[in-house]
């Protein structure tokens, strides 16, 4: 993501497993900049790449403090058998440099951008939203926190549906409702859309 049309710098956002070689391509058609890599929580299909994009472009990765061991533990986001089956797609890894979301809420200033996380346990102990704000436009990435009509699963470890409730309350009551909402999965849509519709968001299921 970058602050203008114009803009060389950028941010790269949720690099999943086999990101590193569309995502350079286009960073070098482009002529652009990575200066960091943001992740909305430490699953593998949105952080199995962060390594080698890490290391092509020496930027740290920012992840919150609570999925940082999925960067060199992958497999313990997955459950018993998770770590043999991570490791057969994304083989191993040394670790990126991996900086704390600065305690959920703190703004990061960086490539003309405002990154502010927003702390959303229920998926991961350390889902985080990003919203992401240049100048009087902001888009939130939601990870797999909040989907287009539905909800992420809470069933794996570090989850909880409880979390998730309380995550999803807190979100309706932050965000305004004509918010951009940019999924980790499917379609984007708006709070005010997922309101109306998503049957995770409403008043007797919050």
């Amino acid at each position: 993501m970058r602050a203008s049309e114009g803009a060389r710098e950028v941010l790269i956002v949720d690099p999943g497993v086999t990101a590193t070689e569309p995502v350079a391509a286009a960073i070098d058609d482009e002529g652009l900049t990575p200066v960091a890599l943001f992740a909305t929580h430490g699953h593998y299909d949105h952080i199995g790449d962060a390594h080698a994009l890490a290391a092509r472009f020496d930027i740290p990765l920012y992840l919150a403090d609570d999925d940082q061991h999925l960067v060199t533990r992958p497999g313990d986001g997955l459950g018993p058998h998770g770590t043999a089956i991570v490791e057969q797609i994304t083989g191993s890894a040394d670790a990126p440099p991996v900086a704390d979301l600065r305690g959920y809420g703190s703004p990061v200033e960086v490539a003309g951008l405002t990154v502010t996380p927003f702390a959303a346990p229920g998926h991961t102990l350390g889902s985080t939203l990003l919203s992401v704000t240049d100048g009087d436009v902001t888009v939130v990435f939601t990870g797999d926190v909040l989907f287009n009509g539905t909800i992420g699963r809470t069933d794996l470890p570090g989850g909880s549906m409880n979390q998730m409730r309380a995550t999803l309350a807190s979100i309706v009551e932050e965000f305004p409702p004509d918010s951009p909402l940019l999924p980790g999965h499917g379609q984007p849509t708006t709070l005010g859309n997922e309101i109306a519709s998503n049957p995770y968001l409403q008043p007797n299921t919050l």
